[in-house]
Parts: structure tokens; C-alpha cells; sequence
């Protein structure tokens, strides 16, 4: 069964003290085991494998060099993208802000997007394909960093620094595992089905929050820092000690152990080696690059932007490698960004509907726009009340009148949604992940080529340790930090261009931090959902279906943005949409509250294939 298996992987090369991952063919005898291990742990049916297959695999490992090393922990780091930047459905950010009825799950029309549109109306099952895909990815970064942890031999430091981030990704992968799927079976080692069964049961969470701690722990005593502020680019992509205590405080935070939160944080926050980016562009020719220049040039009847409409770069590729982030995904230095599936069509999603709404000058045309995950009104006008015209909030979201006056346009007499109308949509556009001109590689632009988004992914950021420790502090005190929690707050406050809370308060309208969490860090991993849940207010919220909560609307209906209803009046209030007309179409019947809501289900292919495996209460 042993045979060459091509595997498109990645390396790290340093040169010049610049960590660069580039692209490589690695042939090993014998993964087709990895292979085999078809979707998650007890999928895999290693017993069919012949032993000389897992003896070559073995060899493989115990033999390994440095760079046999890197392209294994590659691998790790590749798999991480996939889950982060789905193929064939963005599943991650689409479940989690489907649940939170922060987004529209978009698409084409009623029939796109099922999963998510069975989410939002509270009718879906365990044999939501969403789920599956979920588990799946992640019990794949399982299972190559098991194979890593316990098969590659530690001779050098580079491998022993391999070694250490796979401990670290497993235990970022079980953590997730444990926040939604509760009881999800701890797997710290490689399933051989002597040792160690292919068909393993639940675990207990206070287990696996045990040894997820331990991981990190052991991750961090291993793991390097980066030299100081300005020094993330030597890094790259790749863990170091900080992003460890960072999503320790983070573990800590949802095991209400705010003690042990508020000393891992305080490490982050001493080290003097982070601080919040706060660099801005606008929409007007100031901040035309490349590419946008080259766009002007091509289109003599060119509608310039408006400088007025001021955004922070945070989310460009300008941004990549920034003192403010811990942990991102490297997407610049992944040659397959331009030739494979996975970054594309996550891009692919996440543009704006391009066969309904006429896209502004400043993002790519060419490429596909499908038009998913786009902003709620509860959420959009949530956003805009807390945070006016603020550049987090325009870096964020943009109102229809903004996107209709101050975005520039290849043709002047071509813009807003079409006849077709616009679906999913309330009069808020996403702008997070907006696929900008600028931020495609220049010479592909030129040819005539618009894929290929250089900017990065960010895991985890520096505004979310301060505002978590914030938190900790705002519940229990202050703690190490060489700043206080009202300071870790207003830190965040500044940055997005708002006035400094008199003090800490957790549910305060105008500055409390639940409140600042949700709007500093939407769409990001699966902050939002995590959070209501360990808050205790996922019920009361989703739940509730006035303005202040998920509407009406959500869960039974549909929306189609029409259009203006004046064309000619630019509404400078983001909380005002009363020139927009919006449609609303019955789309299902929504469901009622269950309490199986708070976990997640385990996919129904499990747990028909795995005895040992029980389902989650109510699925």
C-alpha cells in the first residue's frame, strides 16, 4: 500500500534573519498512512494500513533533518489555513457569525448557503455538513502534530523547535474542539489501535483543559520571542513564547480563572514587545498605490474616492507582521495564494456579490465575488452607535450611502446595487477582509490577473490580550501588568478613535468591555460565539428579536438591499438607513431555544462509526 505520495508543502528558509516560507514538492514513502486518516480521529482505519507502511513513516520521522522538519511543521501550518480559509465554504467564520446573527449568511439567493440559513433559523442537525468540515480540519492539525510530537526525533534545536510548535497548534486545535464541542475526545497521541484505540470516547473538559495548559506550557519553554518591537517579520507566521501565555489567558479566561489569566496576559503586556497598530488610509487619492493609480489611468471616466472616509489598515496587507499581532497565517510568503484553491476562495466568498451590486473601483473586479457573510442590521447599527464614524468602524463596515459617495468607481455612472437587487443585505457592508486593489500582487494585477491577496490572517492580536485583561482586571482586581485594566481598555479605545472610559464596567453601553470585544474583534476566530457562551448571555441574546438583539427578521426571513431611494442624499449618520429600501422574504420557519445550543453537535458520521463516541445533549 506504501507508495510516493506529492505533497505541496512549505518550508522555512531563513536568509538574512528573515524567516521566509516558500513553496517545495515533498515526496515521502509511507504518508499515504497521514493520507489515509481520512477526516478525524476515529475515522481513520490505520489497521488497513500494512505495516511496512507505518514502519517507512517511522523511518521518516526518526530520521528526519531540519528541513525534512520544517516541511512537516509546514504542513501543520498549511492545514491551520485550510480550516481558517476554507475551501467550498469559509465554514468556520460563516458558522460562528450564523450563530451570533452578527451576519447575513449571503450567497446567491434563499437556496445558497444552507447551512448556515438552518444555523440562523435554529432547525439544523448533526448532519450539517458545516460541522463535519469543522471537526474534520481540526482533528487533522491533531493528528500531524501528534505524529510530529511523538515520532520526530528532537537531535537539534530547529526540531526541537518543531516539535514545540506542534504541541502548540494541538493545543490551540483541542482548545477549540473543547469551547464547542464540550466532551470532544482528547487525542494526544497517534491512534495505532493497540495502544491507543482508533475509536476514542469523550474526555472530560476539565481533562483536556488540564493538558492544554500543559502543551502551551511546554510549547512557550521551547518557542522563541521575537527581538522587540519591529521584530515579527524575522519570525514570520510561526508560534513564539508570547502567542502561548496569550492564548493561555485566554483558556484561563474561559475557565473563569481569572488569577491565572491576568499572569499570563501581564507577561504579553511586559514584554514591551507589542503595541496596537494605528496606522489609517482614506478612500481618496492619498492613499491610491499601485495599482489603484494604474486603475485610474485605465478609466477616463474614473470616480476618484472621498478623503474624508478615514479607515485603519489593520486588516491590509500593509499591516502584515505588525507589532500587533501574535500569531497570523502567512499568506504572502505561500506561493499557492495565487495557484491553489484555499486562500482564493475564501477571497472568493467574502467579496461583495459582483452580479448584484456594482463594485467600487478600489476592489478587485475580475475575480469571483460570491457575496457571503455579510453584516446584520442589528449588528451594523450596534457598531455604528457605539462607534460613529470611527476609523475601526469604517475599517470594520461601511454604510450603503458610504459605499455609494465616497468609494471610488471605474465608471462615475456605474454604481450602487443592481436591478437584481442585493441579497443578504440591510444597508451594511462588510469591510473587513475587503479583497483591495492594492493589496493584490502588483505584477499580476498588471497582466491583467486579480487574484492573489497578499494580506495575511490574523489568529490572534495584541487588542485582544488587553482587552482580556481588562476583563480579568474589571472581575478580579489588578494584577502584574505594568498597566492598569482601565489602561489595557483604553489603549484599545484610542486606537479605534474613541474617548477614554472613566472605568471598567463589563456591560456598560457606551464603554463597557463586552461591548468593546464585540465590535474590536468581529469576525475574528470565534471570539464572538466563545464569548456570549462563557458570559452566560448566548440565550438572552439570540433570543431576543428587537433591535437590540437578533430582529425580527433573522432566522425566518430574508433580506434584499433594493437600493436608494434617493440617489442623491449622502447620509453622513451610520445609524440612519432611512433612504434604504429593503426587502424582506419569508424563507423558513424559525425554531425555538433549546439548551443544545451551547455545544455544538458531534457530526452524525462519527457517531454512527464511533461506539464510543456519545452525542452532545439534544442533537
Amino acid at each position: 500500500i506504501v507508495k510516493l505520495v506529492l505533497l505541496k508543502m512549505l518550508y522555512f528558509n531563513s536568509t538574512n534573519g528573515l524567516t521566509i516560507m516558500k513553496k517545495h514538492i515533498l515526496a515521502l514513502a509511507g504518508l499515504l498512512a497521514g493520507a489515509m486518516m481520512a477526516t478525524s480521529c476515529s475515522q481513520a482505519r490505520l489497521d488497513e494500513v500494512e505495516h511496512l507502511g507505518v514502519t517507512e513513516v517511522d523511518k521518516t520521522y526518526a530520521e528526519a533533518n531540519d528541513m525534512t522538519a520544517q516541511q512537516l511543521i509546514a504542513n501543520v501550518y498549511v492545514t491551520a489555513k485550510y480550516l481558517m480559509m476554507g475551501d467550498w465554504g469559509v465554514h468556520y467564520i460563516a458558522t460562528t457569525s450564523a450563530k451570533t446573527a452578527e451576519c447575513w449568511p449571503g450567497g446567491s439567493g434563499p437556496n445558497d448557503g444552507t447551512e448556515y440559513h438552518r444555523m440562523s433559523a435554529m432547525i439544523d442537525d448533526s448532519e450539517n455538513n458545516a460541522y463535519k468540515e469543522m471537526y474534520t480540519r481540526f482533528y487533522k492539525i491533531m493528528y500531524k502534530c501528534n505524529m510530529i510530537v511523538d515520532k520526530l526525533n528532537d537531535g537539534s534545536a530547529e526540531r526541537k523547535r518543531v516539535i514545540a510548535e506542534a504541541k502548540a497548534w494541538r493545543a490551540w486545535a483541542m482548545m477549540r474542539l473543547t469551547q464547542l464541542w464540550g466532551s470532544a475526545p482528547l487525542v494526544d497521541h497517534v491512534l495505532d489501535g493497540i495502544n491507543y484505540s482508533f475509536y476514542p470516547g469523550n474526555s472530560n473538559p476539565e481533562d483536556n483543559w488540564k493538558w492544554i495548559m500543559t502543551q502551551f506550557d511546554e510549547a512557550a519553554a521551547v518557542l522563541p520571542s521575537k527581538s522587540g518591537l519591529g521584530g515579527q517579520k524575522a519570525i514570520g507566521g510561526r508560534w513564539t513564547a508570547e502567542a502561548c501565555y496569550a492564548y493561555k489567558g485566554q483558556g484561563y479566561m474561559w475557565q473563569n480563572d481569572y488569577a491565572n489569566a491576568k499572569v499570563e496576559l501581564a507577561k504579553v503586556i511586559n514584554s514591551g514587545k507589542y503595541e496596537l497598530w494605528d496606522k489609517t488610509a482614506t478612500m481618496g487619492p492619498s492613499s491610491y498605490g499601485t495599482n489603484m493609480q494604474l486603475a485610474k489611468s485605465q478609466n477616463e471616466n474614473w470616480s476618484d474616492g472621498s478623503e474624508e472616509y478615514e479607515y485603519l489598515t489593520l486588516y491590509r496587507a500593509e499591516a502584515d507582521f505588525c507589532d500587533e499581532f501574535l500569531l497570523e497565517l502567512d499568506i504572502d510568503g505561500d506561493m499557492t495564494t495565487i495557484t491553489s484553491t484555499e486562500p482564493y476562495w475564501f477571497r472568493a466568498y467574502m467579496n461583495w456579490r459582483k452580479d448584484e451590486v456594482n463594485l467600487p473601483g478600489n476592489t478587485t473586479t475580475a475575480s469571483d465575488g460570491w457575496g457571503f457573510i455579510n453584516p446584520t442590521r442589528t449588528f451594523g447599527y450596534a457598531f455604528a452607535k457605539h462607534d460613529g464614524n470611527s476609523v475601526r468602524r469604517r475599517a470594520a463596515i461601511a454604510t450603503y450611502s458610504e459605499v455609494y459617495h465616497d468609494f471610488p468607481y471605474l465608471n462615475k455612472d456605474v454604481r450602487g446595487v443592481m436591478s437584481s437587487m442585493l441579497f443578504e443585505n440591510e444597508g451594511y457592508f462588510r469591510m473587513k477582509y475587503y479583497d483591495y486593489v492594492d493589496d493584490v500582487v502588483p505584477e499580476r494585477f498588471a497582466s491583467g490577473q486579480t487574484n492573489g491577496n497578499r494580506t495575511n490572517f490574523p489568529l490572534m492580536r495584541y487588542a485582544d490580550v488587553l482587552l482580556l485583561y481588562a476583563e480579568a482586571v474589571c472581575m478580579s482586581g489588578e494584577g502584574t501588568a505594568n498597566i492598569s485594566g482601565l489602561e489595557a481598555l483604553n489603549k484599545v479605545r484610542r486606537r479605534a478613535g474613541l474617548t477614554d472610559a472613566p472605568a471598567l464596567d463589563m456591560d456598560n453601553a457606551e464603554y463597557g468591555i463586552k461591548a468593546e470585544r464585540r465590535f474590536e474583534l468581529w469576525l475574528e476566530d470565534c471570539s464572538r460565539y466563545v464569548d456570549l457562551i462563557r458570559w452566560g448571555d448566548y440565550k438572552k441574546f439570540i433570543t431576543d428579536t428587537s433591535i437590540d438583539g437578533v430582529s425580527e427578521h433573522w432566522g425566518n426571513e430574508c433580506a434584499w438591499l433594493v437600493g436608494l431611494k434617493d440617489a442623491t442624499k449622502r447620509t453622513t449618520d451610520p445609524t440612519d438607513w432611512s433612504n434604504y429600501e429593503v426587502r424582506y422574504d419569508p424563507l423558513s420557519t424559525r425554531g425555538t431555544w433549546s439548551d443544545r445550543f451551547y455545544l455544538w453537535p458531534f457530526p452524525y458520521a462519527e457517531t454512527t462509526q464511533n461506539p464510543n463516541l456519545d452525542q452532545n445533549t439534544g442533537w
